[in-house]
């Protein structure tokens, strides 16, 4: 009895994110009748897949013990540079733009962090500083819109009753489960997250690495800005202002360490689908959203002192 009420509780502590997904659902399904219905589970994909992109190259990210505070400011520059881009020329050439500008600003980011051995903390929120300032210079501080209904239809369309963005967010799913779970790139984000110097002296190119996560995120923060300004047929400087702090948390409520060497992309969907589905509740109960911030403030702080404190017990 002993023994199985041991497994009993690792089975819980190693499933505590999806127990705790299964008990919002659970509450929400008794207390009111316009949760549980396929429509607004469909919403909630539709809510958590652009950031979910997003959070799954900063999974890759935080796995090699690195994380990027510019991803919001550089969404919002992909919305505007979209949105303009495809306005005064085609939409083919608005997408190369933006995946050059982010792969761009993901090398930056890597050079600072790997060779001028800056910390990502202060590269990336320089970068974020500077983006947001290019963003609203570019839009003298106003929205940009763009109507042409064959873009807004792609961001709002569907392909068997999915939502074409849910498309993006699984096929990103997939990818990133792929890397890291079968390939050699993979094994050495892990190697390098886990112990920088034990990963160089394996011969190890940690500077690649590094360098190659940054870039790896400026690629799915353009995916997830296209796909916002093809949505909204629209760019604006503010949209993805709380895209850092979402997938972090998202990232790191789902089992990810932020002391790098460990996790995973699947861990990844269940803290999304987690915040999602706890945001979606607070709505259809008429929370504020100044409020549904403050909750996931306090969400984060919580998962981040319980990680830190399992990492000093390790």
């Amino acid at each position: 009895m002993g023994s199985r009420g041991t497994a009993i509780t690792r089975l819980a502590r190693g499933n505590i994110v999806v127990i705790a997904l299964l008990l919002i659902i659970g509450i929400m399904a008794v207390i009111t009748n316009s949760f549980f219905t396929l429509a607004n589970f469909n919403n909630i994909l539709s809510q958590i897949a652009i950031y979910g992109i997003v959070a799954f190259g900063m999974t890759i990210a935080i796995i090699c013990g690195e994380f990027d505070l510019s991803c919001g400011a550089l969404m919002g520059v992909v919305t505007i540079l979209f949105t303009d881009f495809a306005k005064q020329t085609n939409a083919g050439l608005a997408v190369l733009v933006c995946f050059g500008f982010c792969i761009l600003v993901g090398f930056i980011n890597g050079f600072l962090v790997a060779k001028v051995k800056m910390s990502a903390f202060v590269a990336t929120l320089a970068t974020s500083i500077a983006l947001k300032g290019f963003a609203l210079n570019y839009t003298s501080g106003k929205p940009i819109n763009n109507i042409n209904n064959q873009i807004n239809q792609f961001g709002n369309g569907s392909v068997l009753g999915i939502p074409i963005i849910v498309w993006f967010f699984i096929g990103t799913l997939v990818i990133t489960m792929y890397i890291l779970k079968f390939t050699k790139f993979g094994r050495g984000l892990y190697a390098t997250g886990g112990n920088i110097e034990v990963a160089r002296m394996a011969g190890i190119n940690v500077s690649f690495y590094k360098i190659a996560i940054f870039v790896i995120l400026g690629i799915t923060t353009a995916v997830a800005g296209i796909l916002m300004g093809a949505r909204l047929s629209a760019g604006n400087a503010l949209y993805g202002n709380d895209l850092s702090m979402t997938v972090v948390a998202a990232v790191v409520i789902g089992g990810t360490s932020l002391s790098g060497g460990k996790g995973s992309a699947l861990k990844t969907l269940w803290g999304m689908l987690v915040i999602g589905v706890l945001f979606n509740a607070l709505m259809i109960l008429g929370v504020q959203a100044n409020w549904q911030n403050v909750l996931k403030g306090a969400i984060l702080i919580a998962v981040v002192a319980v990680d830190a404190t399992l990492s000093k017990k390790k």
